[in-house]
């Protein structure tokens, strides 16, 4: 289901950056280094972001649905072979 929602790149940078966009505000009022680190630098790119770029590479027919554990291959260096698809649609 989410793979017919970011087959559009407006769409996908929107579920892609919002959560963290959305993060960083209540960072900047309330100075809370801890959540940062926890979510700025662990599981934003870590965990959320290696799996929405799974659903757009997969909409887009980049790769197959068995490739998700590629996601997390060599620090999750792997999407930026599909940098120009997920990024741009090209």
């Amino acid at each position: 289901m989410m793979t017919k929602y970011l087959k559009n790149v407006w769409m996908y940078h929107l579920v892609a950056d919002l959560p963290m966009m959305a993060f960083i505000y209540p960072w900047v009022v309330h100075h809370n280094t801890i959540v940062f680190i926890v979510f700025g630098g662990l599981i934003y790119p870590f965990i959320y972001r290696p799996i929405i770029d799974y659903y757009r590479l997969l909409a887009l027919g980049e790769i197959q649905a068995t490739d998700f554990r590629k996601m997390w291959k060599w620090g999750t260096l792997y999407r930026f072979k599909y940098y120009n698809k997920l990024m741009f649609g090209i």
